[in-house]
């Protein structure tokens, strides 16, 4: 009589059926009830939400490449301003910027400014805008190196560049939608001709643009360390690509959302704050303008630490929901794998 051990205890055999195939079976169970346990006890592998990594996020700012991001974002915030002053010296005069802070100039003004303003003479009127550009792209990949280097991969040029697109594909039109349900309830809200509303809606318009622009950020943030660890080459590499890249961000659309939020606030509050002391100091001295341009870039610097953290939360995020799908594929291989033998 042939017999198998089973939950600690002997169980008999004398049908006529080999003990092996009990062992086999008894094994393949020992296995099911132990092996998804890891993924739940095991630090690395267990599954955390975006808000887990915020404190975590935090060193770092002050790396070579996260002061490379603030002196990048300081530039061209600098530069795009004087390339907004020069706009006005050329149409306005000199004393355009102590008087007319915050006109609107139409698409028709800048055509005028660019071609009979003079602007291709002026140092500051032709070179300033290629240098912004310059620099909005040095703060880009700045802020892919600090990507990069939070989950140890390389910060190649490939998957920077390949990934826009994707992010673009999966991340455009459910955001575009979300953003503007938001934003027609905000203008339902601000036409009902209650004060408050309509503040909220003023400022929120702003807000939710912005939001609506770190959303997309942000997608493309998760799908280029994703094709940085493995760039798809087929199909099913396509697939489980967009798939995981959708759903990492999708699926905690509220602490996303509070972190999105929250950190556009943030920044245009500083922006804000800064221009309103600018406001109430005025600009009747040469120290008074000074003041205020080095409180707005000082706003600028603490805003490109802002994103700097919010990427860091991102790749962090990223690599403990990578490892997790990792995991879970083995466990689903190995199931499979031990049904089939």
């Amino acid at each position: 009589m042939a017999s198998a051990r089973f939950g600690g205890g002997l169980f008999s055999c004398n049908q006529g059926r080999p003990e092996s195939f009990f062992y086999l079976n008894v094994t393949r169970m020992e296995q099911y009830q132990t092996r998804p346990s890891t993924i739940h006890t095991d630090d690395e592998l267990s599954p955390r939400a975006p808000w887990k990594f915020l404190t975590k996020a935090i060193p770092g700012g002050f790396s070579a490449w996260g002061v490379q991001l603030i002196l990048a974002w300081v530039a061209f915030y600098a530069l795009t301003a004087l390339s907004w002053f020069s706009h006005l010296r050329a149409k306005l005069g000199n004393s355009a910027l102590a008087e007319n802070w915050g006109e609107a100039i139409s698409a028709g003004d800048i055509w005028e400014i660019m071609e009979n303003g003079g602007l291709r003479d002026d140092f500051f009127g032709l070179w300033t805008p290629l240098f912004g550009a310059l620099a909005l792209l040095w703060a880009l990949w700045a802020g892919w190196k600090i990507q990069a280097g939070a989950v140890g991969l390389r910060a190649s040029f490939l998957p920077w560049l390949a990934s826009l697109p994707t992010a673009l594909a999966i991340g455009a039109l459910p955001l575009w939608a979300l953003h503007a349900a938001l934003w027609g309830t905000l203008g339902f809200l601000g036409g009902l001709g209650i004060q408050p509303l309509a503040w909220m809606d003023f400022f929120g318009g702003p807000l939710l643009r912005m939001a609506f622009a770190s959303s997309m950020m942000l997608q493309w943030w998760l799908c280029r360390l994703d094709m940085a660890k493995r760039m798809p080459k087929n199909a099913e590499d396509w697939k489980a690509h967009l798939k995981d890249s959708f759903l990492r961000l999708w699926a905690h659309p509220v602490q996303w959302g509070n972190i999105i939020f929250f950190g556009v606030v943030a920044r245009a509050g500083l922006m804000f704050s800064a221009l309103c002391i600018g406001w109430w100091l005025g600009a009747k001295s040469l120290p008074h303008l000074w003041t205020f341009i080095a409180l707005q870039l000082l706003a600028a610097a603490i805003n490109a630490w802002i994103i700097g953290w919010a990427l860091r939360v991102a790749a962090l995020y990223w690599k403990n929901d990578d490892a997790v799908r990792a995991a879970v594929r083995a466990l689903k291989n190995g199931s499979f794998d031990c049904m089939s033998a």
